[in-house]
């Protein structure tokens, strides 16, 4: 009913937005977007999916662009905003306030320590290695482009699914800047702002910032606490030298966020779950009926805090041995993810020649990301974790490139390397299903080599054909501390009798002075390597018509499994996961039909995913863990529509549309998944479209209405495990949002506008346990909901 509403609304606010949603939309929008022809026409796109300023009208690939102007008029603040704006773009929200991207069916939801991201995000051409802190740097954005497929042999780090860039405002030669309130819903205040001044001959510099803060949508039963909070702080500062040959672009940047950590949204309860047995045990009230699901959007019962146990060492029944106990952490605080994120960039070009240039991009990167995350929001809660990740990264690439025969062959090659260290600590206090706690200390070194080259020459002023080849060298060193197991002693109590140490109870009243078993400790290392070629073929046959074709090969590092369920007798990890690969296949075409009145581009793919690193959940020492395993084959086929339309001059409508089929074709004997089970939580189907009309008012002033949806079908969620399976799916949806913008005058330093976002107010599913690992919680992870305000945005 949410995407039929939703839909209705849509053709209500124009018949022409429900044609293009109905039909075949999508294209990608302006990266860079000069001035609109004298007739109006649709003006060029100009992407650098290659390394090189290209017309994506004209570039063999797949691709979805959202100029700065784009994100503004779409209202898209932040990466999962663009969820259904992006074709075959998949975005899920991670604990470690960070945002995972699955493309084409391909990602990695999963953000423990030694798990690698199959989409690469590079932001300013650096690659981001960890999702933790991803979502901090949208502002003062320049461009956004999303890449499919694999794309090894132009960028740094070898991504199988493909690529995301965000580029930002690069500093001019002008004195100029901007800034820019938002005040709205739930007491939003945002600001944006940026200054840029020459500073001496040939050279230039930027400062940029952003705050964001709004109250939590998620209101609390016990008491008038919210969850759900906005708390991001960021700034950037950039530097950039031209010289006659040399420029130089110096980028530092740090983000900020402190918020509640969100929270989920109960659906039911299992009593004869492990977890809440055991509470049962020691509580005179059983917990599915001391908290029971709320059967309200956005509503919980809040106060919970962390205290060790978690849920409380005094019961009503008996008293833990750990209460009181010295050892505790984290004693008394509630829900909060604290996330920073701090940068350094310094990217280099040297003309050698006029057509030929020698590329550095040298890069760190440093991410802390601390959370403690409860699963029921109550103050007696069946399960809660504190994290703390931090990721030390160091990059450098060099590349050459350019132009030669007469700029009949564009080439470019590099070398890259990178340095990643993480560490995670996970610990959840005695709780509900560990009497003594758990703390897993798990820590790993990812260095990566490659070497890349691709060249593309033309046979003919319309025909081009394009090779590359990449080789990569991955190695991997990790080690992991764990403690959780009790050592089955008895003892005797403060009342004099004899207690034996055992699950559940025992452990509970024994506590660690007694009951404590040793820790789990392993180490090992690895290394991986891959040759990934790719092949193109280009033909323009006329100024209105191109098509292409693309075979591209991807591939992702192995690794191994850290968290433990028992010493290993040789002190190495118990499983480990091969490289999976992946051969895609593209073909498309891209038309400007109608004297450039429309812009129409299509693409359909079929993937080959071998090695497949399956995400499976399994019991190790009685606690459910998320572990990754070779498992499996698949194939994956789909198209993607793209779509620019201005009909008359002051109209555009913009839209999107793909579909993607998914199956796995084998399974590997002992993997724990079937040839039935979901190949991830990709949606079948995802679309956007929006729709403006620009008025012109008074001598030269515009007011601008605008409209768009983005929605997407159904995904499989509640993943359960032995074997496999997904009891559930996120249900289907369709977002509606708005913008009117008005400018008083062509010569006017003011803009003004009022906005809503999902503005029917649907409840949106991000995420669903199900009755998993145990905690007998079955939740959801809620979307925002609708949200209405005013902009003022000033230019000098």
């Amino acid at each position: 009913m949410a995407v039929k509403s939703s839909f209705r609304a849509a053709v209500f606010a124009s018949a022409s937005l429900s044609v293009l949603a109905c039909a075949l939309p999508a294209a990608a929008q302006e990266a860079s977007q000069p001035a609109q022809a004298d007739d109006g026409a649709v003006g060029d796109i100009v992407v650098t999916a290659r390394r090189r300023d290209e017309n994506l009208q004209t570039t063999p690939v797949s691709a979805t662009v959202l100029s700065g102007d784009n994100l503004l008029q779409q209202n898209i603040r932040s990466f999962q905003d663009i969820r259904g704006a992006a074709s075959n773009l998949e975005l899920v929200p991670t604990p470690s306030g960070g945002t995972s991207f699955t493309v084409r069916g391909i990602g990695q939801v999963n953000d423990q320590v030694n798990n690698d991201a199959k989409t690469g995000l590079y932001i300013n051409e650096m690659y981001v290695a960890r999702q933790e802190g991803n979502d901090l740097s949208f502002f003062d954005v320049e461009s956004i482009q999303v890449l499919k497929g694999p794309q090894g042999t132009l960028f740094g780090k070898n991504t199988t699914a493909g690529a995301v860039l965000l580029t930002t405002v690069k500093p001019t030669d002008q004195t100029e800047g901007y800034f820019q309130v938002r005040a709205g819903s739930y007491k939003r205040i945002d600001t944006e702002g940026a200054i840029n001044a020459p500073l001496a001959d040939n050279l230039f510099g930027r400062l940029s910032f952003r705050t964001q803060n709004v109250d939590g949508f998620t209101k609390h039963l016990l008491g008038d606490g919210r969850s759900n909070n906005i708390d991001n702080k960021s700034v950037r500062g950039q530097l950039r030298y031209e010289g006659t040959r040399l420029t130089v672009d110096l980028l530092g940047e740090y983000n900020q966020s402190n918020t509640d950590g969100g929270a989920d949204i109960m659906l039911g309860c299992d009593p004869t779950a492990s977890y809440i047995q055991n509470y049962d045990a020691l509580h005179q009230v059983p917990y599915c009926t001391r908290y029971a699901p709320l059967g309200k959007d956005n509503l919980v019962y809040g106060g919970a805090s962390l205290s060790l146990p978690t849920s409380s060492a005094v019961t009503d029944v008996a008293v833990g041995g750990d209460a009181n106990s010295t050892t505790n952490r984290q004693v008394g605080k509630p829900a909060f993810n604290d996330t920073s994120v701090f940068t350094l960039n310094n990217r280099m070009t040297y003309a050698v020649t006029d057509d030929i240039d020698l590329r550095s991009i040298t890069t760190y990167r440093r991410s802390r990301a601390r959370y403690y995350s409860p699963v029921n929001q109550a103050p007696d809660d069946i399960y809660a974790e504190y994290d703390d990740t931090i990721t030390n990264q160091f990059t450098q690439e060099f590349t050459l490139g350019g132009s030669s025969l007469d700029k009949r062959l564009n080439w470019v090659a590099g070398l890259y390397y990178s340095d990643q260290k993480t560490s995670l600590l996970q610990d959840t206090g005695p709780d509900w299903i560990d009497p003594l706690g758990y703390i897993y200390d798990g820590k790993v070194r990812y260095k990566s080599y490659a070497a890349f080259a691709q060249a593309s020459f033309k046979i003919t002023p319309r025909l081009e054909v394009t090779a590359g080849l990449r080789y990569s060298h991955d190695r991997k060193s990790g080690s992991s501390y764990v403690f959780y197991a009790g050592n089955g002693a008895s003892y005797v109590d403060n009342a004099g009798v004899t207690q034996q140490c055992g699950w559940f109870v025992g452990d509970f009243l024994g506590g660690l002075k007694n009951c404590a078993g040793a820790p789990f400790t392993a180490s090992d290392s690895g290394s991986w390597s891959s040759v990934d070629p790719k092949f193109q073929i280009g033909y323009e046959w006329s100024d209105a018509i191109y098509t292409y074709a693309t075979a591209a090969h991807g591939y992702n590092a192995g690794g191994f499994n850290q968290q433990l369920g028992g010493q290993p007798a040789d002190g190495r990890f118990l499983s480990s996961y091969n490289p999976e690969k992946l051969w895609s296949y593209e073909a498309g075409i891209k038309t400007n039909l109608f004297d450039r009145r429309a812009t129409i581009n299509l693409a359909g793919f079929y993937q080959k995913y071998s090695d497949i690193q399956s995400q499976v959940i399994v019991n190790i020492g009685g606690i459910p863990t998320n572990q990754l395993q070779t498992a499996a084959s698949a194939s994956q086929k789909g198209f993607e529509a793209e779509v620019v339309l201005r009909p008359v001059r002051d109209l555009q409508i913009r839209g999107n549309f793909a579909y993607i089929d998914q199956k796995y074709d084998s399974i590997r004997p002992g993997a724990l998944i079937t040839l039935d089970t979901p190949l991830g939580t990709t949606p079948d189907y995802t679309f956007s479209a929006a729709i403006s009309y620009t008025y012109h008012v008074g001598n030269s002033g515009t007011l601008t209405p605008s409209m768009d949806v983005r929605g997407m079908g159904k995904r499989p969620a509640c993943q359960l495990s032995d074997p496999v399976r997904y009891e559930c799916d996120l249900p289907a949806y369709a977002l509606v949002g708005f913008r009117l913008d008005y400018v008083p005058s062509d010569d006017s330093l003011w803009t003004l506008g009022l906005y809503g976002t999902n503005i029917f107010d649907k409840t949106v599913y991000l995420g669903r346990t199900g009755f998993a690992y145990g905690q007998g919680i079955d939740h959801y992870t809620p979307g925002r909901p609708a949200e209405f305000g005013v902009e003022a945005r000033v230019r000098f």
